[in-house]
């Protein structure tokens, strides 16, 4: 097989894959404004070259699922997208469970929407952070006994809109979190706050946690829930909406 000569749209392609991190072929066809059949075309080279690598499923009617592959790496780092330290030594993606899938994708599609937005003038995504550099934790005494909460955004980011810059933590619900699991993260995430940890954790003087669910239904039940799990001068800093509203709350 004769190797594949990269064409810029190919780099265009490869640096959407690396940024979304888990992508499906509508999230590139929104990004790059190209046809599917291209793209896929296109795809179908990338990955028989490992510059892509694509995750399959058995139900026909589950969307195949794309990251950056072994040569897509070496690729973006040779053209200077990416630096040589960001070249993982291994990849893990066929260790990765369906419903971790499903969940990314979600977070996939706000970033999607977010970065069509900011080139639409609506406002400008100037910082998008997603992974286990965000993980931090919080200790705090409660009832006289010592607690240890995990802050673990799905994703982290900074808009900016008329000079100002507002950065939220993520929080992409499917509806498959238990009461409790989110009952603890609303308490960890304000007491962070109140322990003033995000200057050190992630650079910014304050952040907002924005949930976004699928449905309106759940994102009002989450909003009434974390009521009782909030101190009342942080509730402000709390924002809850479905996929379809959400950029409503935002600014």
């Amino acid at each position: 097989m004769t190797p594949t000569t990269i064409r810029d749209t190919d780099l265009e392609l490869l640096s959407h894959i690396h940024e979304l991190r888990y992508c499906t072929i509508d999230h590139l066809m929104m990004l790059t404004g190209r046809q599917r059949q291209a793209i896929n075309l296109r795809l179908q080279k990338l990955i028989a070259e490992k510059y892509v690598h694509r995750i399959r499923f058995d139900n026909p009617n589950h969307k195949h699922i794309y990251s950056l592959g072994s040569q897509g790496f070496r690729h973006l780092a040779f053209s200077g997208v990416i630096g040589l330290d960001d070249i993982p030594a291994r990849l893990r993606t066929a260790e990765l469970k369906p419903l971790f899938l499903a969940h990314t994708l979600l977070v996939t599609d706000i970033h999607t929407r977010l970065i069509l937005a900011s080139r639409e003038g609506s406002y400008r995504l100037v910082d998008w952070r997603e992974g286990k550099e965000l993980y931090e934790s919080v200790t705090f005494y409660e009832n006289g006994r010592k607690n240890r909460l995990p802050v673990c955004p799905d994703a982290f980011f900074q808009i900016e809109k008329n000079g100002n810059r507002f950065a939220y933590a993520l929080e992409a619900d499917r509806g498959t979190t238990t009461r409790r699991t989110f009952d603890d993260k609303i308490s960890a995430y304000w007491r962070f706050l109140e322990q003033n940890r995000q200057a050190r954790a992630y650079g910014v003087k304050w952040f907002r946690v924005l949930t976004v669910t699928l449905s309106d239904p759940r994102a009002k039940h989450l909003s009434e829930f974390s009521v009782g799990s909030i101190l009342k001068k942080y509730a402000k800093s709390f924002y809850f909406a479905s996929f379809k509203d959400f950029e409503k709350l935002m600014i």
